[in-house]
């Protein structure tokens, strides 16, 4: 399915695919389709699951293919460790066939398909933002230790999703870090 052109998808494709690699898991929240060619070669889907709090994390839920020739369900190089909760696949033709760990260290088209996975990844966090608040503040409790571990942990995951993280209040409704200054700022001018 990653080989297709995303236009030519539809939402149900990305589900019975999900199904067919996870069929005892629920639907997934969101997915992201990479699709690049330059300067590095990178496809795959990766899928935003419904964390399950009694179900123990697993490794190798993401896996790597290079040429359409499964590789690897070992990412940890090739992805930021903190999208380790996500699901799905990943094809590159840049990353040989035969892979070993100190491989993945030492390649530099690695380090750049890893940083390409996180700008990308936080483009559709933001996107679903602010495309649909309603709905990403409604998956928000299940997404949002991914995105909490990926600011602490990649310098630029959190410079580029910063703006967009969300905070509870006590009424029930999310805000982001402006929104929160010009309520407490707003409930304040009169004190």
């Amino acid at each position: 399915l990653w080989k297709k052109d995303p236009a030519s998808l539809k939402d149900e494709d990305y589900k019975n695919f999900y199904r067919k690699l996870f069929p005892m898991d629920p639907e997934p929240l969101f997915w992201l389709h990479l699709n690049v060619d330059h300067p590095f070669t990178l496809q795959g889907i990766l899928y935003f699951p419904k964390l399950n709090p009694n179900k123990p994390v697993n490794d190798g839920n993401i896996k790597l293919y290079s040429k359409q020739v499964f590789v690897s369900d070992n990412v940890k190089d090739v992805i930021p460790e903190f999208l380790g909760l996500l699901k799905g696949a990943i094809d590159s033709t840049d990353i040989p066939l035969n892979v070993s760990r100190s491989y993945l260290q030492a390649d530099s088209s690695v380090k750049k398909i890893s940083n390409y996975i996180t700008r990308k990844v936080a483009d559709k966090l933001i996107s679903l933002h602010k495309k649909d608040r309603k709905s990403f503040e409604s998956k928000w409790n299940d997404i949002k230790v991914i995105i909490e571990y990926g600011m602490l942990s990649e310098e630029k995951f959190f410079d580029k999703y910063q703006d967009y993280f969300l905070y509870p209040t006590d009424d029930g409704t999310y805000l982001t870090m402006e929104e929160l200054k010009k309520e407490i700022k707003e409930r304040n001018k009169y004190a």
